[in-house]
């Protein structure tokens, strides 16, 4: 399941003109695009300290469903090169990437416990501490490989 959809994809950029399966970009490479954006949200999620993904019922998810739309939308303008139609930069697509990823960060900084996020469950096993021999004595002397300390 990913966030956002390939009408709201559309919705954002009616230049493009409709997405269907032979349109460019086609409705199969925007939605591999919204599963790309919703691994880059579910990841900032869990590292902000959440359970991902978020369940549709929650009223966070609609902000992360038109993140996603935002993302793949930039994607279809790089993909059909409409801000390059003119000799200039990308401005549009860049311009929505800026936003998606402000308002990333400020979603992995919020308190998501108040949008319906469930916090996630923190796992009780521990590492298995790597044990090394000391190289050099603490007083600062190494010893040689007998153990016998070195002639003064």
């Amino acid at each position: 399941m990913s966030y956002g959809s390939v009408q709201g994809v559309s919705a954002l950029i009616p230049a493009a003109g409709p997405i269907g399966s032979s349109s460019i970009p086609t409705a199969t490479q925007v939605a591999t695009w919204l599963i790309e954006a919703t691994a880059i949200i579910d990841r900032h999620i869990t590292m902000a300290g959440y359970a991902a993904p978020i369940a549709n019922t929650v009223a966070l998810y609609a902000e992360l469903s038109a993140m996603a739309n935002l993302y793949a939308a930039a994607m279809a303008l790089q993909a059909r090169g409409l801000d390059t139609v003119q000799g200039t930069e990308e401005n549009r697509s860049e311009t929505m990437l800026t936003r998606f990823y402000t308002q990333l960060g400020a979603i992995a900084k919020a308190d998501l416990g108040g949008m319906g996020a469930t916090p996630a469950t923190t796992s009780t096993t521990t590492r298995r501490r790597l044990r090394t021999s000391q190289v050099r004595r603490v007083d600062g002397y190494s010893e040689n490989a007998l153990g016998d300390e070195w002639d003064q």
